[in-house]
């Protein structure tokens, strides 16, 4: 009999639900724990079931966004899950603690993805894919200029850093071309919301 669900996905799930218990999805305001948990079904939808993948994509936000360590997720998972956390986490920071450019930030991790294991690769692509899907959600219910407020960087240099990741990360490699097909289509229609 097949096992539906794993004590390692539980206890990525409750630690990554602690950990972000007080953020909020940046357009719409809903509980951040949303996108990760999304991420995992999205995962779960396009074939991939292995338990490590699955925990890691729940926990792919929690030591870029908030206070846990890769150290404290080392005491709970196996070496794989860190793997994939690792490889999903941006350096936000220098290593002096100054606050990096969001562009240096956006390039460094498109090089990560290119090196990286299948993995995190599937789970950057999921990531994009709900990313896409929220965005595309928020601005047909708000107003465009309002919308692109909401981020760091000029809305044509969202796209182009989406079409740059998508590309790295999905790579030939066939077990990501439902992922990849998937955020395709979707940046086409953000396409059409470019001011």
């Amino acid at each position: 009999m097949d096992i539906l669900h794993s004590p390692v996905v539980e206890q990525a799930i409750r630690l990554a639900a602690m950990a972000h218990k007080s953020q909020k999805r940046k357009a719409s305001g809903i509980p951040y724990i949303s996108h990760p948990m999304s991420v995992c079904l999205i995962l779960t939808k396009a074939g991939f079931h292995d338990e490590d993948i699955l925990a890691a994509a729940v926990l792919h936000d929690v030591v870029e966004d908030t206070n846990l360590t890769i150290e404290q997720l080392t005491e709970h998972f196996s070496e794989e899950v860190i793997q994939y956390v690792s490889e999903m986490t941006e350096q936000k920071e220098t290593t002096e603690g100054e606050k990096r450019n969001w562009r240096e930030r956006k390039q460094d991790h498109i090089e990560v993805m290119q090196q990286a294991t299948l993995g995190a690769r599937a789970i950057e692509l999921a990531d994009k894919l709900h990313n896409l899907e929220a965005m595309l959600f928020d601005l047909r219910s708000e107003d465009i200029n309002e919308f692109w407020k909401h981020f760091g960087a000029s809305p044509t240099e969202i796209f182009q850093y989406y079409r740059s990741m998508i590309d790295a990360a999905g790579q030939s490699d066939q077990q990501l071309e439902t992922l990849v097909h998937n955020c395709n289509a979707r940046l086409d229609e953000l396409k059409k919301y470019l001011p």
